[in-house]
């Protein structure tokens, strides 16, 4: 299990480590990437309530080795289309995949916590982490070999399934829940707010593995093979997070994880907005990862003790909304960066071209803000 949340993480940052070079091969803008990243929240929203439906009926065993092969099979392909509308088209395969694996994953990890009889979710989200570190380092060498993004892909792509054959057939026997599916509310107010914290989470942390390649080599001027170096900080440091996260909550309770972890991400994010220099942009990426880091393990741990409601279910409505702001989150700030200009009078444009991301992480200053606002006054937590 621990092997397969490294997998995803690991092929996920290899390919958001290539945007710049997607970028070039298929001579699109921030905009254009933003509606690619669009296309593929499309797929994964379609996926994720109806995978939802089928683990509550059939288990999530099958739908994880499904869902984790297909998704390592189609990244490669993103590479190797005709055209930009080719893209378009495939990407939301891709979509499907992650959607269907994030929420059949997490499910497989609740069942092993409830075995395992002891809170263990922040160690399976730190080996997603620890891939996603791993993968940036490995797009870095690849990048500094000469590898260009086709080659380099189908290399992940090859190793991971070789991988995923040993770790998948490890995967749990679940059966249906007939009671979770007869359960009563689905989406009552703890849910809705839950929902929204785990919105923000989200969000936060998917614009940082897809943003900060573009944000690093745009942005502060770096060279590309230092490109991935924001994201390896961010993993890195929610891989560190992770690693003591049962502990800090233990001591320091739900809400202070929850509201002191958006403040540290706060602070990060706004760093590498207001000094666009490549090592404080590197130190405030990896201040966002280190706050973020057990915001979500938190939340879905909240979720599976809501009274009246059964674990599998709370966890699966609060997952399927924040994995929903997973994904179309980070088109949101390439929308924000390109078109920031258009919006203000003449005159009064922020910042030209390219350097509107800097207005574009401001939306994850922004939600940092909620989240803290949420996690102070109106989340109830068990502590």
């Amino acid at each position: 299990m621990a092997l397969a949340f490294a997998i995803n993480g690991l092929v996920y940052a290899n390919w958001t480590s290539r945007l710049p070079r997607l970028q070039e091969v298929y001579g699109i803008d921030n905009g254009q990437t933003g509606f690619v990243l669009t296309c593929l929240a499309v797929g994964g929203l379609i996926a994720m309530p109806l995978a939802g439906v089928l683990i509550v009926r059939y288990g999530s065993r099958g739908l994880a080795i499904a869902s984790t092969l297909l998704f390592i099979v189609a990244v490669p392909l993103m590479a190797y289309m005709p055209g930009y509308y080719a893209l378009l088209a495939v990407v939301p395969l891709v979509g499907v995949s992650t959607g269907v694996m994030d929420v059949a994953m997490n499910a497989q990890a609740v069942e092993v916590e409830q075995r395992w009889g002891s809170p263990i979710t922040s160690s399976f989200h730190a080996c997603f982490s620890a891939g996603m570190f791993l993968g940036a380092g490995t797009a870095a060498g690849f990048i500094s070999l000469g590898y260009d993004v086709g080659p380099h892909l189908v290399t992940i792509s090859l190793v991971t399934c070789l991988l995923s054959a040993y770790a998948l057939r490890h995967f749990l026997r679940d059966g249906a829940s007939p009671e979770e599916s007869a359960s009563g509310r689905k989406f009552g107010t703890a849910i809705i707010l839950l929902g929204m914290a785990s919105l923000c989470t989200m969000i936060g942390e998917g614009s940082m593995a897809d943003w900060t390649p573009l944000y690093m080599t745009r942005v502060t001027g770096s060279a590309e093979y230092l490109a991935p170096l924001g994201q390896a900080a961010f993993s890195g440091a929610m891989l560190v997070g992770r690693g003591v996260g049962d502990r800090v909550r233990a001591r320091s309770g739900s809400r202070a994880v929850i509201v002191g972890g958006a403040g540290i991400a706060l602070t990060g994010v706004l760093l590498a907005i207001v000094f666009p220099v490549a090592w404080v942009a590197i130190t405030g990426f990896g201040l966002v990862g280190l706050g973020l880091s057990n915001v979500v393990p938190v939340l879905f741990s909240e979720a599976s003790r809501i009274p009246g409601l059964r674990a599998g279910v709370g966890i699966s409505s609060v997952s399927t909304i924040g994995y929903s702001a997973f994904l179309f989150g980070p088109p949101l700030i390439g929308f924000v960066a390109d078109y920031q200009n258009a919006l203000l009078p003449e005159g009064m444009a922020l910042f030209p071209g390219i350097a509107g991301l800097r207005v574009g992480l401001g939306v994850v200053a922004l939600l940092m803000a909620a989240l803290i606002f949420l996690g102070t006054f109106f989340l109830r937590v068990s502590d």
